[in-house]
């Protein structure tokens, strides 16, 4: 193994960071910029191990994690946030505050958004939140300390907005004001090898962790999702970006973990007439049961559908999905294939196939999977509004670009903690 292989390994052990091999070049220069005093070989013999310079691998990961964000990003799922429900919920657990954990907070903006929000939903009295930021990168949470913040990061903000919570600068740029600092704090957290919840702190209302995990490998991503799950207590709400609501296909609320009662015989007064569900009642049924782990009843709903229209490409595109998740690539990938024959602009099919192409290890069908994914993604249409609710057309892109990079050996950057744009 070369020292950047090495490297990068140590990378993806401390971060989940999957560093592309082909990108070996980018990989010695970021050791170089990290570590000038050492060659990758001595790098990685200091850094290595029980005993490693945890200093060494710190400046590392704020050599390759970009921390690139925005202010009010994806405005769609924030505005789903029901905070005056997190707060109901929150006072019938014994709490007046709703607690908030932007995880991978990169720079900042995403909690400092948070806070703005709660602060607009409660106004004009003041907003009972508490929001923890936290990241893997040191020099990231020091960027978010600041909370200076320029032009680009925070344009998505309405000017009353803008005045009301950050101070424009005399050079242009705009700090965070002091009704945002009050709300939010920031400490370092790395979401592969630390606890969830962060240690010191006790289950959340709102969780929120938004395309950190598309440079993850699988298995990694279904363990932070596991531990980003058990964060949320009872009746919260866990927020995904758009490749990770993938891998977790119900969406936002954090399942109820109830015990299971012995269902009542209804009383029974006259026949009952059963309406036959319509297509997308089936359809949302069959998202519900995959989410939820039931590929049984979700495949019952898929063969009704199909059973219909030979042609459904969203009940083809649940039929992958659903065995994509289960290990079963080639099945999901004849799957998606078929979704793409009856719409070959279902870009989201597209993007699920080059996952499926990934796992079989055919990167030239991959790559030609993502680049379709990329030509057919189109805002406008909501032909699959369904498949798409949980997913942000921005990062479906942000992810093709990423996996087609990775396969080009490209020199694009790879976030760790952060979303790009």
């Amino acid at each position: 193994m070369t020292p950047a292989a090495e490297i990068a390994d140590l990378v993806r052990r401390e971060t989940g960071i999957v560093l592309p091999a082909a990108r070996e070049s980018a990989i010695i220069a970021a050791v170089r910029r990290a570590a000038p005093e050492l060659d990758p070989a001595e790098f990685v013999r200091a850094a290595s191990g029980p005993e490693g310079d945890h200093g060494l691998m710190n400046r590392l990961i704020d050599e390759i994690a970009v921390q690139e964000t925005s202010f009010v990003r994806d405005r769609a799922q924030f505005d789903e946030i029901e905070w005056h429900r997190l707060l109901t919920g929150d006072v019938a657990s014994g709490s007046r505050r709703i607690r908030v954990w932007s995880a991978g907070c990169a720079s900042g903006e995403e909690a400092y958004t948070l806070a703005l929000l709660a602060a607009e939903a409660f106004a004009p009295g003041p907003p009972p939140v508490d929001v923890l930021g936290t990241d893997v990168s040191g020099a990231a949470l020091a960027a978010a300390t600041a909370g200076r913040y320029g032009e680009r990061s925070v344009r998505g903000i309405e000017p009353a907005l803008r005045e009301r919570y950050l101070e424009r600068q005399a050079d242009g740029s705009y700090l965070a004001g002091h009704r945002l600092r009050a709300l939010v704090r920031f400490r370092r957290h790395n979401l592969v090898r630390d606890p969830a919840p962060p240690s010191g702190e006790s289950h959340f209302d709102l969780v929120v962790c938004r395309n950190v995990l598309i440079y993850f490998d699988a298995p990694t991503i279904a363990r932070v999702i596991e531990s980003l799950e058990r964060s949320v207590r009872r009746g919260g709400t866990l927020v995904l970006g758009a490749a990770d609501a993938l891998h977790r296909v119900a969406g936002s609320p954090a399942p109820e973990r109830q015990p299971r009662r012995p269902p009542r015989r209804p009383r029974r007064r006259g026949p009952v007439v059963r309406q036959p569900l319509t297509r997308e009642q089936r359809l949302a049924a069959a998202l519900d049961a995959a989410g939820k782990g039931d590929s049984d009843g979700a495949m019952a709903q898929v063969g009704s559908l199909l059973g219909e229209n030979a042609l459904d490409a969203d009940a083809h595109f649940v039929d992958g999905l659903v065995a994509l998740e289960a290990g079963r690539p080639e099945h999901a990938a004849a799957a998606l294939r078929r979704a793409l024959f009856a719409d070959p602009r279902f870009a989201l099919a597209a993007f699920t196939l080059g996952r499926a192409y990934d796992v079989l290890g055919d990167a030239l069908a991959a790559r030609r999977s993502y680049q379709l994914a990329l030509r057919t993604l189109d805002p406008a249409d909501d032909r699959h509004r369904q498949m798409l609710q949980q997913v942000d057309i921005g990062d479906i892109a942000a992810a093709c670009r990423v996996r087609l990079a990775r396969a080009a050996g490209q020199g694009v950057a790879i976030p760790g903690v952060a979303r790009p744009r």
